[in-house]
């Protein structure tokens, strides 16, 4: 690895996390109540959302695969990290 991309490396990983929490002094908030309640969304659009995914059988037998894509990413970065470090 080159001195540059060693030293880019470096700084993107030292000052991110400095420059992050450089300002740590407390902000003072107004919050304001309002008056009205919140805004849903409107019934017919979420009865017709609720009646096309309880007919669609793909809905239904949607297994998921989190875990996959998990462990791949988490591979995908560890295989990043080797090849810049080599």
């Amino acid at each position: 690895m080159s001195k540059a991309a060693l030293a880019l490396v470096a700084g993107l990983t030292l000052a991110a996390p400095a420059a992050a929490f450089a300002d740590a002094r407390p902000v003072a908030a107004h919050v304001e109540k309002s008056a009205s309640a919140p805004m849903q969304a409107p019934t017919s659009a979420s009865a017709n959302y609720a009646e096309r995914e309880a007919s669609s059988k793909d809905a239904q037998e949607f297994q998921g695969g989190a875990t996959v894509v998990i462990f791949s990413g988490a591979a995908l970065v560890a295989l990043i990290l080797l090849l810049l470090l080599i």
